[in-house]
């Protein structure tokens, strides 16, 4: 097995994408701004060597020792747009696929650093255009990534903590906005002094009709391995009774109250091979009497793509589809019992 990159920072992707951007609306900078400078020749620009300069008198004639003239920077203005066209190309490369599968043409200048940034540097300093310091900025960032040698060789996108994800990704597709209203809270009284603790909270809470469902995104290999032990455990299944008592008894009112687990799998997979929603079994608490909706916690698995695809193109039904699939295997495990 490869290197493991762990907790790397450094990859600036705000400045490729600043680059990218700029670039496909812009395309490859060119200098617009006309620089003048003192010269004892070259083209006047007499408007400006009035106002800014003093002329010596000499026989009732005024004659200008200096001029202010239009300043020949050819050579320094195509060289920041080979600059610039290296840092397109080396954006395109690393994150261009977020926007196109197009490809600008290859830099004709190579990597220089200590030339890139000094020049870069120089116009920052000249430049009063707020759009071009900021891909000036942006594009020394993209130099300072790339000479730095700790960085790795390859470079990847993505997380180690995928849980976090998992559990935006049902809450976004399945749940409310303001969900804090169905949190269970505590209180310590000490010495007459109230003292509230933090709220429980579930992940997400999902209503359909009159009916609500409380559920927990856990992302667990079970639909990986299919071993029980991959499973939520007693902690997690007691918490979540709780959390259903407490919505059917404060805020239910004549709505059924149901609980369950997600978590991910694929649905392509043989063991499976199945649609990309499936409840695998139930959880309940041996310390109660289970007749109760949300006291049988449905097990579901559901595809980690096709959740995915949902959330981008947001379907109300498949909250429909989720609460049927809840609610019949709740009602066939009050049948099997």
């Amino acid at each position: 097995m490869g290197t493991v990159y762990y907790n790397r920072t450094g990859f600036p992707i705000q400045a490729y994408l600043t680059v990218i951007l700029d670039y496909l609306e812009r395309g490859y900078y060119r200098e617009r701004e006309v620089e003048y400078g003192l010269a004892k020749r070259g083209k006047i620009s007499w408007s400006k060597t009035i106002k800014t300069q003093r002329p010596v008198i000499r026989d009732d004639e005024a004659f200008y020792l200096d001029f202010v003239t239009r300043k020949n920077a050819f050579n320094e203005n195509q060289l920041i747009t080979l600059i610039h066209q290296y840092c397109v190309a080396e954006s395109f490369e690393k994150a261009g696929w977020l926007f196109t599968n197009a490809r600008p043409q290859k830099p004709v200048i190579k990597r220089n650093e200590k030339m890139f940034k000094a020049v870069l540097r120089d116009k920052l300093d000249k430049t009063f255009n707020d759009r071009n310091k900021l891909l000036f900025r942006a594009m020394l960032q993209i130099i300072d990534y790339l000479q730095n040698e700790d960085m790795p060789l390859k470079y990847m996108y993505g997380t180690y903590r995928f849980e976090y994800v998992w559990e935006a990704l049902v809450d976004r597709v399945y749940g409310i906005k303001d969900k804090a209203f169905y949190f269970p809270k505590t209180t310590w009284k000490v010495k007459e002094e109230k003292h509230d603790n933090a709220s429980l909270e579930p992940d997400t809470i999902m209503l359909y009709g009159k009916d609500f469902f409380v559920l927990d995104a856990k992302y667990y290999k079970y639909g990986a391995t299919g071993l029980i032990s991959d499973l939520p455990s007693s902690t997690s299944i007691n918490k979540q009774i709780t959390y259903g008592e407490y919505v059917a008894n404060k805020i239910a009112g004549t709505g059924d109250v149901y609980n369950a687990f997600l978590m991910p799998f694929d649905s392509l997979e043989a063991q499976w091979n199945t649609g990309e929603i499936v409840c695998v079994g139930e959880a309940t608490g041996n310390w109660r009497e289970n007749d109760k909706p949300y006291e049988h916690i449905q097990g579901i698995l559901v595809d980690v793509k096709y959740l995915m695809q949902i959330t981008v193109r947001e379907d109300s039904n498949e909250i429909l589809r989720m609460a049927e699939s809840i609610s019949q295997a709740v009602k066939g495990s009050y049948r099997s019992d």
